[in-house]
């Protein structure tokens, strides 16, 4: 029991690091496209965090089985290099004994998956793509930048050389197409504004405003003082955008698959992935548990035990995806979606419950080999 209790608390703590790691990289490539969308947007730095924040549910459901598969390596490769596994084996515990920890850390990483996926990722994924739509399609601030031509509206077109504080230029350029018959342009050589909902006010001092109409010679007028308002797009075209599957919940996608004949296997595999998600963890840790608990301890040997264990993860997720999207074109094979990590999960524990060393099999069809060739 203290045995079990020691193993089970580093194990959990490794899995819990690892996920953190897995976490931080997805954070990190998915950052640059939420920081980009601030930015060109003017939205809030707190829009940023409260996006991270509606999409960590998502990124969990990828980060989780792999730091439970990483974090469970890591764990059992310590114990098998410091000798704990040759001492837990002489002590008479099996191998599906010493993996029982893992087993149960894997367990625990499944229910949440199954929570996630199933409660929170459709409640906070449909937020996550209201505020990036809504963000997409704020006109609430006017954005100028320095050495940058804005459009104000689809009728003016402001520039600055200089901004020495948010709303205080240096240099400034507008010009002004309200009017399709009359061209109004406008220099100064500093100025301030004054936003609100729709409208900008612009104070100018010491520029000059050339009006053109047609073909004729521009008016030129210099001013000390010049107040211009600018209206901004009072209402933008809000872009629809497309409902995303994780945004519904399981039974609403297996509703919507009974309503649409073209999206029907697509539908129906996100749906039932829901579910499959969930086994990934228990898949990964056994095999881990296989390759690292089938023969003795070397270094050689450990880090080809590290190279199948991947390999093997590799080649599983691979074949899980396969499947998904074999069930897109044709529902009929369903049920592989759920029979290929029940047959993984099964027979795995049936070589840690015989403890069938693969090895040792290996030689003897290799001995048998040679005896009937010799014959």
């Amino acid at each position: 029991m203290i045995l079990t209790k020691y193993v089970f608390k580093q194990t959990i703590k490794n899995v819990f690091l690892s996920t953190m790691v897995f976490l931080a990289v997805i954070w990190l490539t998915q950052s640059f496209k939420m920081i980009k969308l601030i930015v060109d947007k003017g939205a809030n730095l707190s829009d940023f965090f409260i996006l991270s924040v509606y999409n960590f549910p998502s990124w969990l459901l990828l980060a989780l089985p792999f730091g439970t598969f990483a974090g469970c390596m890591i764990s059992y490769s310590k114990f098998e290099s410091d000798k704990e596994i040759v001492v837990m084996k002489a002590a008479g515990l099996s191998p599906l004994k010493i993996s029982g920890p893992a087993i149960i850390v894997s367990l625990f990483s499944s229910i949440i998956l199954f929570i996630i996926s199933h409660l929170i990722l459709p409640t906070t994924y449909k937020n996550f793509k209201t505020l990036q739509n809504d963000i997409r399609n704020s006109s609430k601030e006017l954005i100028i930048k320095e050495n940058t031509f804005a459009d104000i509206n689809e009728n003016q077109t402001i520039f600055i050389r200089h901004l020495d504080t948010k709303n205080y230029f240096k240099e400034i350029f507008i010009q002004d197409r309200n009017d399709p018959l009359n061209l109004v342009e406008l220099y100064a050589k500093t100025g301030y504004l004054t936003n609100d909902d729709y409208k900008v006010t612009l104070f100018m001092d010491e520029g000059t405003r050339f009006s053109t109409k047609g073909s004729k010679e521009p008016t030129i007028l210099d001013f000390k003082n010049y107040k211009l308002e600018i209206m901004k797009n009072k209402s933008k075209s809000t872009s629809s955008r497309v409902v995303e599957y994780n945004e519904y919940s399981f039974f609403d996608l297996i509703k919507k698959a009974n309503q649409s004949k073209d999206k029907k296997g697509k539908l129906i595999a996100e749906a039932h992935s829901r579910n499959t998600v969930a086994l990934l963890p228990i898949v990964f840790v056994l095999i881990v548990m296989i390759t690292i608990l089938n023969s003795n301890y070397s270094r050689i040997i450990s880090t080809y035990k590290k190279s199948i264990s991947i390999g093997f993860l590799i080649i599983i997720e691979s074949l899980f995806i396969l499947i998904k999207n074999t069930v897109h074109y044709n529902i009929n094979f369903l049920p592989l979606m759920y029979f290929s990590p029940c047959f993984i999960i099964l027979l795995s524990f049936f070589i840690l419950h015989k403890n069938i060393n693969f090895k040792k099999i290996i030689s003897l069809i290799k001995q048998r080999t040679i005896h009937n060739e010799t014959l």
